[in-house]
């Protein structure tokens, strides 16, 4: 960045000043994900009146701000590669955190022992896996499972928070992992649903989904409860009982 003194942290707690911070950072996250579903045929994005209707809230040069913060973060993102680049959960986990409703962030060393674990001797093989965490966060169990497991693989979340969901949505997405999706419902209950996303390589974006009926990972992990629920052979496999093949669409590899 050509400006040390000028991070996604720092512009982001200048808004504290004059608008709550929880609401900015939500903000920025909505934004952010209209501005990654562009429709190629309009030029606009599929969620403009969602984007206008939320820049609206800011006076016009505060709007420039949100597109530096976009800057910093893909910069930052870039420069933490090596090191775990969540740069959206560390700053949710520093200043929003829920921890007395038992919230808490997965340590990016924990999620890449737990991703070493499962990869056994996985790694080369041309077996496209779908892999899911019902809790995801903020995506950083999926992120050290593409870095270990490779990005060729479907990476599936699951919040009940919509922050977080979004959160993780974006961190797939900046990571070029494509083809998955990110659901924001109660793992506990199947049929619960209240929207997701899917991260698309063609077309390129990211594409919101509210109707459960369209959502691939909805019915897959409806139906993977339901046939475990029957007794029958589960489509969900805990990390001991993955060393066998999963061929694509067949089973859901949970973290």
């Amino acid at each position: 960045m050509k400006n040390k003194k000028e991070s996604f942290a720092s512009l982001m707690q200048s808004f504290g000043y004059r608008y709550d911070l929880r609401a900015v950072f939500n903000d920025f996250l909505t934004m952010t994900l209209c501005a990654f579903s562009q429709n190629p045929i309009t030029g606009k994005s599929h969620e403009e009146e969602l984007y206008m209707e939320t820049v609206a809230r800011y006076q016009k040069p505060d709007v420039h701000l949100f597109s530096q913060m976009l800057s910093c973060l893909v910069c930052e993102m870039e420069d933490r590669l090596e090191e775990g680049n969540d740069v959206l959960g560390d700053f949710y986990e520093q200043n929003f955190c829920r921890r007395n409703a038992g919230q808490f962030f997965t340590p990016w060393q924990i999620c890449m022992l737990i991703a070493q674990s499962m990869s056994g001797d996985s790694q080369g093989e041309n077996v496209r896996k779908r892999i899911l965490d019902p809790t995801c966060g903020s995506g950083r169990m999926l992120l050290a499972g593409a870095k270990t497991l490779g990005k060729q693989h479907l990476y599936y979340g699951i919040d009940i928070d919509a922050t977080c969901v979004q959160m993780a949505v974006i961190n797939i997405f900046l990571n070029g992992m494509f083809g998955g999706e990110v659901m924001c419902a109660d793992a506990l209950h199947p049929d619960d649903f209240r929207f997701s996303y899917q991260i698309s390589f063609l077309p390129f974006g990211v594409f919101r989904i509210k109707q459960k009926e369209q959502s691939p990972l909805w019915h897959q992990y409806r139906n993977s409860l339901e046939r475990k629920e029957k007794a029958v052979q589960s489509e969900i496999l805990l990390p001991s009982a993955s060393g066998e093949e999963h061929k694509e669409g067949s089973q859901l590899l949970l973290f």
